[in-house]
């Protein structure tokens, strides 16, 4: 009986959605899948986020798409990074003792990874050198997870939108809040939350013409209103921001789509919009996604479920923008929604929120009790960007894979990013030396022209043979079959079953 009941918890394991998910242990890297006549084909530069030293001394890569590296800006950390006209290169420089996260001042590279303009105004902290055990102050602007050149308002490149070399520049910051103190006795109880994200606009003669404080803001509505079991993320802070850009919606007199105006996230899967004049939240979707059904998936409602098998599809979500103008969608909102179970893309109308496109692991035809449904997953980290020819570049960030689809789904480039040095999110908490992996933050395609010192590369397809075909060849050498070995091992098996068996008692209480 109850080696029954053991059989039938088993089988109910392996129909739980997270035991469904699984990666192979041996792929290749580099370029997988390339069809150079379906492709906008250009540069793809991948982000190196900052985390412990592990990765202090990589520099940004830029990759062609045969999946060679072809340049790297040297000793800087691109939490994103910006290519811009010309082969240079906006991202951010750190000081050692290396933070954990986050850049400590702004800086713009020359192709050969000069520096040509900085900025350095950011606040004293104190971190302790592991080197040595001791204390030291280091300055720094703390820029996190967006880094934006005007007139360019997505962080990516859309014709008509150049970064300007004397344009503003937009960022995130881990600057302390002031405001923490009343928001520590007026709004969060028991919580914990962390109010110091910051975000800012730095002119280019390095004045700030405008910062948009978390805490100064703070309401219930960009808490967890609706999140009754929210994913206990400690921050109000957000991964997103942008500039909205050029688009129709203000063309038609809708003020709250100004193209100054900023497009934000926070991690109660809230995305909203802020006047750039007054600080005002001017629209908002989320945390409560009972108001509109159609983007339900976007929150992370764990009292519904999409399926029989419980495939929760919402959750935290990354790389929330504006498609900018000139681009197929343009004036729609992207979004990467990392999810419970499985990720998915969604470009959704901002206006009547009606949903224009999406992909997932369900969306390209795989049933929901199949792990190739749920193998599209990245539970943090990744973007989307909407390219000229209307395909999306999407960064599956966790396992590091970067492809690019048509509007039809089809997969027509693939790139596994061949360096593990980054040790992953949650480091320490588990071992003191975690194994490294190849997690990516964020990815971009640009075009050949953005970097006139390199010759446009040649580009060979990249046809992989169908699964079905493929397989790893086995070495020569022959290893003998152990008899004994074998007989041990089933011994030792019966005779658990014949214990089992044989009890007198049976105590399920436990359980």
């Amino acid at each position: 009986m109850l080696r029954g009941m053991l059989t039938a918890a088993a089988l109910a394991a392996l129909l739980m959605p997270g035991s469904a998910c699984a990666a192979p242990t041996v792929f290749p890297t580099g370029t997988t899948i390339y069809k150079p006549d379906k492709c906008w084909n250009g540069y793809t530069v991948l982000s190196n986020v900052m985390f412990g030293e592990h990765r202090l001394h990589r520099g940004v890569p830029l990759y062609d798409m045969n999946g060679n590296k072809v340049h790297v800006w040297k000793d800087v950390v691109g939490f994103p990074p910006l290519v811009m006209p010309g082969g240079k290169l906006l991202a951010a420089k750190v000081h050692e003792p290396v933070p954990q996260l986050g850049g400590d001042m702004l800086v713009e590279l020359d192709f050969d990874s000069n520096v040509i303009w900085s900025y350095d105004g950011g606040t004293e902290k104190e971190r302790k050198d592991p080197k040595t055990g001791k204390t030291v102050k280091v300055r720094s602007v703390q820029q996190h997870h967006n880094l934006v050149r005007w007139p360019q308002s997505a962080g990516y490149y859309a014709p008509g939108q150049d970064p300007d070399p004397q344009g503003d520049t937009l960022f995130g910051s881990y600057i302390a809040s002031r405001a923490v103190g009343a928001l520590e006795s007026t709004k969060r109880g028991t919580a914990s939350v962390n109010s110091n994200d910051l975000k800012v606009v730095l002119t280019h003669d390095k004045q700030i013409s405008w910062t948009w404080n978390t805490a100064d803001y703070i309401s219930d509505t960009l808490r967890t209103a609706g999140r009754p079991n929210p994913d206990g993320s400690p921050t109000l802070g957000g991964n997103s921001l942008a500039w909205l850009g050029p688009n129709k919606w203000f063309d038609q007199g809708d003020q709250r789509f100004h193209p100054r105006n900023l497009i934000m996230n926070n991690y109660n899967d809230t995305i909203y919009i802020v006047d750039h004049k007054t600080g005002n939240v001017v629209w908002q979707l989320g945390p409560d996604y009972s108001k509109y059904p159609q983007l339900a998936k976007l929150g992370l409602q764990l009292t519904q479920f999409q399926s029989t098998f419980g495939g929760q599809t919402g959750g935290m979500l990354h790389h929330a923008h504006m498609i900018p103008r000139g681009l197929p969608g343009e004036g729609n909102i992207l979004v990467f929604n990392n999810g419970g179970n499985y990720s998915i893309v969604t470009e959704f109308n901002p206006v009547s929120l009606d949903v224009v496109w999406e992909y997932s692991g369900l969306e390209i035809g795989y049933c929901e009790s199949h792990s190739l449904a749920h193998y599209f997953f990245s539970p943090a980290i990744s973007s989307a960007q909407r390219l000229p020819n209307g395909n999306t570049l999407i960064t599956e960030g966790d396992g590091g894979r970067i492809f690019e689809v048509t509007p039809d789904r089809e997969t027509v480039w693939e790139f596994i990013n061949p360096e593990y040095d980054w040790p992953g999110l949650g480091w320490g908490r588990k071992t003191a030396e975690p194994k490294m992996t190849n997690m990516v933050y964020r990815a971009y395609r640009i075009p050949y022209e953005y970097v006139p010192q390199l010759p446009v590369p040649e580009q060979h397809p990249v046809l992989p043979a169908a699964n079905t075909e493929f397989s790893i060849k086995p070495e020569p050498e022959t290893v003998a079959y152990d008899r004994t070995a074998q007989d041990k091992v089933r011994d030792s098996a019966k005779q658990f079953h014949d214990d089992i068996d044989n009890a007198e008692v049976l105590n399920f209480r436990s359980y």
